[in-house]
């Protein structure tokens, strides 16, 4: 099709959707694309009062879609105006009840999106397991260390080749780590992490103490090319903070200690490079010692972390059984329960707005047909990432319209609900948040993430 968007277009979401559920009306379509757009959690507006880190997340990954897909030929238009594109295409076409229905050719061409689909699902679901962690952590670590052994030799940054030398031995890590899960001895592979903490931690600590006992007796060599260590470093952050995120979500949800103890280490990285920068910025005014400072502080943190691994994993050799998904949280599992609550109140200032419901009890109504767990959504039914649990809306219902009043988005007359002009603003800026969305493999993982956040 031409200036059809890559992976999973719009319109490919419309024709899956009359694929299973067919004939659909132009309300119908526009109920499961608000009910999908709702549920991509990172994607979100920002809201009052949410964490600077998770405010950050969403303006990001808004930036994203529309650096990825910020063309005018890929914008989403509506439901009515996609429907318009496939009938003119001869793969829509509307019925006698003035629903769409796909044509013989829409079908044959629906059915190879739904196959693409489930197959592209089962490998980003696939990407969330144990083995498959291990073995992309151990790639990228790889990547690391040539990058950072690569700037050091070229720059002559003695900083920078010790990071390197210390991502090798991470990808030797990582690899033991790898054969350890894969052959069912992930005890070994856990206790060779808590070793290289421990080892990680005193190299620290010992290269601040001499690096500040240097700097004292005017013996500390300048930095060499710190906008190099700086760009480097950088690089080296994004990374540990990815794989933090990775290795704590499918540690979690495994209980795998051995890659909740990587997730530790690569949060420890994330310090170590966040003080490298931070002394190579002060390097670049001659002043030598703020890193060395910093890595007191984190050397000491590296080495706590180790000491409480060591502990699970002594309980862990005892047989005494552990759950590791309280103690070791995952930053967005929280942002990930919000957004339910967005979705739910996204839902109600639609309800209000499109389908003219004004009463408690109807949306109520509205609400378990929308999110009942056999309510296809295309793409996210494939990666089980629709609400699978029935929702207590009686009972929570002043929960979720309590923020939707407070903010004015919509007001309460007698005993009947009516969205204000603020909350129609809201609904449109909602819609335009989308405009350049488009799925692609890393939304699938991390849609798939959402799947099960409580084990």
């Amino acid at each position: 099709m031409k200036d059809e968007k890559p992976v999973l277009g719009f319109d490919k979401f419309l024709m899956m959707a009359l694929l299973k559920d067919g004939p659909l009306s132009k309300e119908e379509l526009w109920e499961k694309t608000i009910l999908f757009l709702s549920l991509i959690w990172y994607q979100q507006l920002p809201g009052k009062g949410q964490p600077l880190t998770q405010n950050l997340f969403f303006k990001v990954a808004s930036i994203r879609s529309k650096i990825e897909d910020g063309k005018a030929s890929k914008a989403t238009g509506s439901p009515e105006e996609e429907m318009k594109k496939l009938i003119e295409k001869d793969l829509v076409k509307l019925n006698d009840e003035n629903k769409y229905e796909l044509t013989p050719e829409g079908l044959k061409n629906a059915k190879i999106f739904r196959e693409h689909m489930e197959k592209s699902a089962s490998s980003a679901v696939g990407e969330l397991t144990p083995s498959s962690t291990a073995k992309n952590t151990t790639f990228l670590d790889a990547f690391l260390a040539v990058l950072k052994l690569g700037s050091g030799i070229i720059s002559g940054s003695v900083g920078l080749i010790a990071d390197g030398t210390d991502a090798t031995m991470d990808t030797v890590e990582s690899i033991m780590v790898w054969l350890g899960i894969k052959y069912h001895r992930e005890d070994l592979s856990t206790i060779l992490v808590i070793i290289g903490l421990f080892v990680a931690s005193i190299s620290v600590l010992f290269d601040s103490v001499t690096h500040i006992l240097g700097t004292l007796a005017g013996h500390s060599d300048p930095m060499t090319l710190p906008f190099l260590v700086i760009a480097v470093e950088g690089i080296a952050i994004l990374a540990a903070v990815f794989l933090f995120y990775y290795q704590r979500f499918v540690g979690k949800v495994s209980n795998s200690l051995t890659l909740i103890s990587q997730s530790v280490d690569s949060k420890n990285h994330i310090f170590i490079g966040t003080s490298v920068i931070i002394g190579a910025i002060f390097a670049i005014y001659g002043i030598y010692f703020v890193d060395a400072v910093i890595g007191l502080f984190v050397g000491a943190g590296i080495f706590r972390d180790a000491v409480g691994l060591l502990r699970e994993a002594i309980s862990a050799q005892r047989g005494e059984e552990e759950d590791y998904s309280q103690e070791y949280k995952l930053p967005l599992e929280e942002c990930w329960e919000e957004n339910k609550l967005m979705a739910f109140r996204n839902w109600i200032l639609y309800a209000l707005w499109a389908e003219d419901l004004k009463t408690q009890p109807e949306i109520i109504t509205s609400l378990k047909r929308a999110f009942h767990p056999d309510n296809y959504i295309p793409v996210l039914s494939e990666l089980n990432a629709t609400c699978k649990e029935h929702y207590d809306f009686e009972g929570q219902f002043e929960i979720l319209i309590h923020p939707l009043k407070e903010h004015e988005l919509l007001i309460e007359e007698i005993e009947e609900y009516v969205i204000t002009e603020k909350g129609g603003k809201h609904l449109k800026a909602f819609f335009d948040n989308f405009r350049y969305y488009d799925v692609h493999y890393s939304d699938k993982i991390l849609l798939a993430m959402t799947q099960d956040t409580k084990k």
